[in-house]
């Protein structure tokens, strides 16, 4: 037997007064008493999450007992694991995310990247949601988010009793020349530098003036129960006569997967690297670079040079002066 971990309840509040937004999500403790702030739909902003991890998955398959079903099927698709702590975002604008009615928080998504086909893969998941049926659809490229919350089970005489934790997934159909591109820079060894996210259906902030949404709550279409009895695990309690429809977990809006390839040259001082940053006209015309030293000493040479030139110059210019004195003095002398 599931038991869910949910300690507190929601309410939708509606605000008719309210400039902002009409109606909010509001979570309450076991005594009645609010918790945390009022939750609106997801405002325009962007998420990014960290690739720790990508694969490609291939495997190959039978399954059934008669004669005709001896054939072996073929599946791929790529799996991989994504943190909300992107280092190339501040701390101060990473996103926390936690289910409706729980404090815990979701450390971890799984991702799950398929290819398009003919809708097989699609109504295989929507058979196991009906509440939200037609969710998925394999046949066109898409991307959608699945939520569980955790869970406590008992066990019985197969399974042992266990703990599951809060979990969402991150499901994207490609075609089929996108999807091998991915596979391939995978092969490569190529690194996923990050996912963004837009909006989400089932996701939920604080109402902010900023595109950056910080905290995320999180309303999943996890159901429990069979046939009639099904609905889902968070329940809300909503006001009387209301027609709001508060969205669940489903369709993401705006996807981004993004690739890196770094460039294997690296930039360094070392006199060994030189050669890297020389032009051709320098490769084809080295240039002989002199010392400090012999640079000083050619400077003072010069200085040199010009001082006994300057000195020559003043020598002449006070000879001609000089001979005129003496001829003065000799004509005195002569006529006296």
């Amino acid at each position: 037997m599931l038991n869910h971990e949910l300690n507190r309840t929601i309410k939708l509040i509606e605000d008719a007064d309210c400039s902002l937004y009409k109606w909010h999500l509001q979570e309450y403790d076991i005594n009645g008493d609010k918790v945390g702030l009022e939750f609106i739909t997801q405002q325009i902003g962007s998420i990014y999450l960290n690739v720790e991890r990508l694969a490609y998955i291939n495997g190959f398959n039978r399954h059934g007992y008669a004669d005709d079903s001896s054939e072996f099927h073929e599946s791929e698709h790529v799996y991989g694991t994504l943190t909300p702590d992107d280092l190339r975002v501040p701390s101060w604008r990473q996103n926390t995310f936690s289910m409706f009615g729980t404090d815990r928080e979701i450390k971890r998504f799984d991702l799950e990247i398929r290819r398009t086909d003919d809708g097989e893969s699609g109504d295989s998941q929507n058979r196991y949601r009906p509440l939200s049926k037609g969710l998925l659809n394999s046949k066109q490229e898409s991307c959608y988010m699945i939520g569980f919350v955790g869970h406590k089970e008992d066990g019985d005489l197969n399974i042992e009793p266990h703990e599951a934790e809060d979990s969402l997934f991150l499901r994207v159909y490609l075609n089929e020349e996108r999807f091998n591109k991915i596979v391939q820079h995978i092969k490569n060894g190529t690194k996923a530098r990050h996912i963004r996210l837009g909006h989400v259906d089932g996701f939920y902030n604080v109402w902010t003036p900023s595109i950056h949404l910080e905290s995320i709550k999180i309303l999943s279409d996890d159901t429990s129960g069979y046939g009639e009895d099904e609905r889902y695990v968070q329940q809300i309690d909503m006001p009387k006569k209301s027609d709001i429809t508060p969205p669940r977990l489903g369709k993401v809006y705006d996807f981004d997967i993004v690739f890196e390839i770094e460039s294997n040259i690296l930039i360094n001082d070392d006199k060994e690297n030189e050669d890297v940053y020389k032009d051709d006209y320098e490769i084809d015309n080295p240039v002989k670079l002199e010392s400090s030293t012999d640079v000083i000493s050619s400077q003072l040479s010069q200085i040199s040079d010009l001082g006994l030139k300057l000195s020559k110059l003043s020598l002449d210019a006070l000879r001609l002066p000089l001979w005129i004195i003496a001829i003065t003095l000799l004509l005195i002398l002569i006529y006296k």
